[in-house]
């Protein structure tokens, strides 16, 4: 710009000193003009005073010929257009005329160059004696034309003057702003980033100078500039690698603005998280629009109070999702001030909603049964507490109701576990929706439930009691298939009255369950010291309490009953029976002991202790001279236990034992109930080397549906079809079809409770391969040793 104004300034000035000599030749002509005014005046003024000389003495005498001599002289001059001569009288003497002229005009000087003539009177005197006057009319043309043409000269000299300064004045302006126009052209270039550009100056004065500080200017910053451009080329590089990681991190990687708590940079993974923009999370207010309002207060005081010291923090909270719906985030950051001690907020969200969840699922089930939705054992037990101390301290009563389903085992044994889970979860629903809102119902196990009835006496009770049967005993349960309803039996408790603890109210109140299945089911008993059941409850505290000490002194043991072939009378395997001894060495049956093992959750460490005794015994008698095969009977509750089987493998290991010598028995009941896990287990196991029999086989509704899909070796024909074998034609019916389905699945059968030698002859004729009761051996120790010994 600078550069542009100095050469318009030379430029500028040029032009003024050609226009001051342009005026100056103008002036001269004007000078030359006026010049030829006074001139053409002084002539004017000569001739005439020639002519009145001239005319003088001819008309003193009035001598005629003279004065037309002197009209002709006149008359030859080009510049006179016409000429009258008057005496004194106003006569005219003489005269000529060129043209018609008007004679309206006196001499003046002044009119001279505005007209194309001018008239003139000049008086004759003689002596100062009038002797007439003469009239001219004087042509002005030629002076015109010379004055025109002086005009044009003056002019044309002016302009060439003009044009000649304008030319030299460019020349002058170029040659001498030829440096500065390099100069401008160079700085358009760094303006343009045009950094190759090079004045092409080499003079040795100033704009020399200049031109060659600004290429080496220009040299730097091309330099700088391929430096900074492969620099920003890395920084592009890092950069996309560094968006590609954080768009591959599963977390919204941000940074906030610590005072106003507006996002200032969120990672694309923000877009996926809330189903906003990212442009979007960016917008003021936007964190705190979409926090749970139940979330705000406590989140926002939480993060003022952290900003005032550096570190990490972590909060778990609510934001909205786009759809309306909210869902919980960790918000990890990091506090942290620079080195211009500005303080920077960074961190992460991570979506945690499926993990709250988990958490709220976990807590749930910690409170609640996971089939009914009822509360739980636990959880029934504390609220249990919290009401008898409140009814204490408040010197209320309430009521507590023990109900058990009736026949509950018959449904889930004939109709399956499917069957069983939805009686239940009829029975609890029923049970709730028949309950006031302060009343408090839990699911203790199996199909067992409890019911707390505050500020309830005992009439009350049995009000809410007959109640409950009613409703229970309307639900259909399978209206497609079998008329089956519900039946329940209930015991009630008064508390503080009947106990002050849970356990004890617990426990009379199964007691008055008990009564009640006792006097026929399907009713209502509130608790009597005079109940008989409560002694029934004792004994099986004090079973319990044998159990554990059996299991803790090994007082188990194992009995054999042989399995013979019947076609060669010969023992082919042996059925391991637990069997539990008293401090006396008295045997207990398993009868005695297993019901009350699984209401106290011992029956697991009972399994484990005859599976591995079992294989403990067919290992030693692999290095025996008649080593033996075990039948030993698992419960269904192993059903897709991999530890269990890893128990097997470990067992079998540890022992030498032959896992060909091995048989495992689990009921039909219980296969069919988990088919799909018992059908996995059956085979985990089967690939060791084990066999299976499927025992109590018959007494399922889908024996023979399932039997097809079940990889087992044989099927042990229930003892109910057996026993009277010999005196019921439909019992004979039954289990020469189930040896000739057997038969033709490639199975092998075997008829247990074979009491005499009439059903051993039956079984023997219907092909039953292997026979197995009392007329053939009872169980004993004694078997095993034998063989041990033999």
């Amino acid at each position: 710009m600078q550069l542009r104004l100095s050469s318009r300034l030379i430029i500028g000035v040029s032009l003024i000193v050609g226009l001051m000599l342009s005026l100056f030749i103008w002036n001269s002509a004007k000078l030359t003009l006026n010049s030829q005014k006074e001139q053409l005046k002084q002539y004017i003024d000569d001739q005439m005073d020639i002519l009145s000389i001239a005319l003088e003495p001819g008309l003193a005498k009035n001598d005629q010929a003279l004065l037309d001599e002197i009209i002709q002289r006149l008359k030859n001059n080009p510049n006179i257009i016409y000429a009258v001569i008057y005496d004194n009288q106003q006569n005219v003497k003489a005269a000529f005329s060129l043209e018609n002229h008007p004679y309206s005009h006196s001499y003046d000087s002044k009119t001279i160059l505005n007209k194309d003539a001018v008239d003139l009177t000049l008086p004759i005197t003689q002596n100062n004696t009038p002797l007439g006057e003469v009239h001219l009319g004087y042509s002005l043309k030629s002076l015109i034309k010379k004055t025109r043409t002086t005009k044009i000269i003056n002019f044309a000299i002016a302009l060439a003057g003009l044009l000649v300064t304008m030319l030299l004045t460019a020349l002058l302006s170029f040659y001498i702003t030829r440096g500065l126009r390099w100069l401008e052209a160079g700085a358009r270039a760094l303006g343009e980033n045009d950094l190759q550009f090079r004045i092409p100056l080499d003079s040795r004065d100033e704009i020399g100078n200049v031109a060659r500080s600004f290429n080496a200017l220009a040299e730097h910053l091309q330099q700088a500039s391929k430096k900074l451009k492969s620099e920003h080329s890395i920084l592009e590089s890092e950069k996309q690698r560094m968006e590609t990681l954080l768009n591959s991190v599963n977390a919204v990687v941000l940074e906030i603005d610590p005072a106003s708590k507006d996002f200032l940079f969120v990672s694309q993974e923000a877009k996926k998280l809330l189903g906003y923009p990212c442009e979007q999370w960016l917008t003021p207010g936007f964190w705190e629009k979409h926090l749970h309002p139940n979330d705000l207060d406590w989140v926002v005081n939480t993060i003022n109070e952290q900003l005032t010291e550096t570190g990490d923090f972590s909060l778990d909270y609510r934001l909205r999702h786009h759809n309306g719906d909210y869902i919980w985030i960790r918000s990890i950051h990091t506090l942290g001030y620079d080195d211009d001690q500005q303080l920077h907020y960074r961190g992460l969200f991570l979506d945690i909603t499926q993990e709250k969840k988990s958490e709220q699922r976990i807590l749930y089930l910690a409170n609640h049964d996971a089939l009914t939705g009822l509360y739980n054992r636990n959880h029934f037990q504390e609220e249990l507490t919290h009401q008898i101390n409140y009814a204490i301290r408040f010197k209320l009563e309430g009521a507590l109701l023990f109900i058990d389903l009736d026949q509950f085992k018959y449904i889930n044994d004939t109709l399956g576990h499917q069957s069983g889970d939805k009686c239940l979860i009829i029975a609890a629903q029923t049970l709730q929706s028949s309950l006031r809102e302060v009343d408090f119902i839990g699911r203790l196990g199996g199909d067992e439930f409890a019911i707390i009835l505050p500020r309830t006496n005992e009439n009350g009770a049995l009000k809410v009691a007959q109640n409950l049967l009613q409703n229970l005993s309307e639900q259909p349960l399978f209206p497609d298939q079998l008329s089956i309803t519900l039946n329940a039996s209930i015991g009630i408790t008064l508390f503080p009255t009947h106990g002050a603890t849970p356990s004890e109210l617990l426990a009379r109140a199964d007691a008055a369950m008990y009564t009640a299945k006792r006097n026929g089911r399907n009713q209502a008993h509130v608790y009597s010291d005079d109940d008989k059941e409560l002694l029934n409850m004792q004994t099986k505290i004090h079973w319990e309490s044998r159990i554990r000490h059996a299991l803790e002194n090994d007082l188990f043991v194992l009995h054999y009953q042989p399995i013979i072939d019947l076609r060669t009378n010969r023992i082919t395997h042996y059925e391991a029976l637990l069997r539990m001894q008293d401090e006396d060495g008295e045997l207990i049956y398993p009868s005695d002991f297993l019901e009350i093992a699984e209401r106290f959750g011992l029956i697991s460490d009972i399994d484990r202790w005859v599976l591995n005794k079992s294989i403990q015994v067919q290992g030693k008698t692999q290095r025996s001279r008649e080593p033996v095969t075990l039948a030993v009977n698992l419960s269904g509750r192993h059903f897709g236990n991999s530890e269990f089987v890893q128990l097997v493998k470990d067992a079998l290991e540890k022992y030498n034992a032959d896992p060909h010598a091995l048989i495992f028995e689990v009921t039909e009941t219980a296969a069919v109930e988990n088919f799909a896990q018992a059908k996995n287990f059956i085979e985990s196991l089967r690939n060791l080397g084990c066999r299976f029999a499927l025992d109590d086989f018959g007494m399922g509704y889908s024996s023979f549906q399932y039997l097809k899909n079940l990889p087992v070796d044989m099927v042990k024909i229930d003892g109910t079809f057996v026993r009277n074998l010999h005196q019921n034609h439909d019992d004979r019916v039954i289990v020469k079809a189930m040896c000739e389905l057997a038969r033709g699945m490639h199975i092998s059968t075997v008829a247990e409770f074979v009491e005499n030698e009439e059903i051993r002859m039956l079984l023997q004729e219907f092909g039953i391969d292997y026979g197995q009761g009392f007329h053939i051996a009872h169980p004993t120790a004694g078997f095993i040793q034998q063989a041990l010994t033999g």
